[in-house]
């Protein structure tokens, strides 16, 4: 069976599900250690279909966005304690001299788009999608 083809996400439709996820967590909907209640994702997606009607945003969509945030939240959390890495908080971005980027990356090229790609709402996610239990990821 042919994979469907990922969803491509507007920045206004990234931003609204961030804040309708934080409205969640807000309300007590949550549970730090075992993730959010069933019916979590009929919630989100009804919210969505309200602000982006013609969106076609579906359950699976927002699954979907939610784990690559989780991710891209662990790889870069973990990314940030090695020395040589830090954060430029007005780019949004990694800072790092190319010796160690090169090193780092190959090792782990999967990682390689990191090295510019802007995470504006890499600060939002800690709190909302990762448990109150510390998360280490080995690199």
């Amino acid at each position: 069976m042919a994979r469907a083809a990922r969803r491509a996400w507007s920045d206004e439709e990234e931003e609204s599900l961030l804040e309708q996820l934080t409205t969640l967590v807000d309300q007590g909907v949550w549970q730090a250690d075992n993730g959010f209640h069933p019916g979590y994702l009929d919630v989100l997606e009804n919210q969505m279909r309200v602000s982006f009607p013609d969106a076609g945003i579906k359950q699976n969509h927002i699954e979907g966005k939610i784990k690559k945030w989780k991710r891209d939240y662990l790889d870069l959390d973990a990314i940030l304690q090695i020395p040589g890495f830090g954060w430029n908080p007005n780019e949004h971005k990694l800072v790092v001299e190319n010796d160690v980027w090169n090193e780092f990356v190959r090792g782990r090229p999967q990682l390689r788009n990191f090295r510019d790609k802007e995470f504006p709402t890499f600060n939002c996610w800690g709190p909302l999608l990762c448990s109150t239990r510390k998360l280490s990821l080995k690199l």
